[in-house]
């Protein structure tokens, strides 16, 4: 799938979330696309948490700081992380293509999350 072959990078970050109050979602786009959430390791995404598509990456971002799925994906979004989002837009990819781009990330980067936001297992690196 050619949508996949360069996706894009960017360290997030949510001001409730940091001592710092440092805050980007306004630089994520509003648009449709798959994408995956990574801690950050020697500078590059790895160890994913979190695979997903949205109609909206800027509020589905937003949603996984605020409203995390799980107690052990709400410490890593929420914890001393710096969440890496790496994210290929989607614009005009229909349900079943963004659903086929989602089980390749998910066979490829395998996410999983720990009840205290670790990787569990061993370490895989993008």
């Amino acid at each position: 799938m050619e949508t996949l072959t360069n996706p894009l990078q960017l360290e997030v970050w949510h001001r409730n979330f940091n001592p710092d109050k440092h805050h980007n979602l306004q630089d994520i786009p509003a648009a449709k696309a798959v994408f995956g959430i990574f801690a950050i390791v020697k500078g590059k995404p790895g160890n994913c948490r979190f695979i997903g598509i949205t109609e909206n990456l800027r509020a589905a971002v937003q949603e996984l700081f605020e409203q995390p799925k799980d107690e052990g994906l709400k410490k890593f979004m929420q914890g001393t992380w710096i969440p890496m989002l790496v994210y290929t837009l989607m614009l005009d990819a229909g349900e079943a293509e963004m659903n086929e781009a989602a089980r390749q990330w998910t066979r490829q980067y395998q996410p999983a999350v720990d009840a205290q936001g670790e990787y569990p297992g061993y370490y895989s690196y993008r």
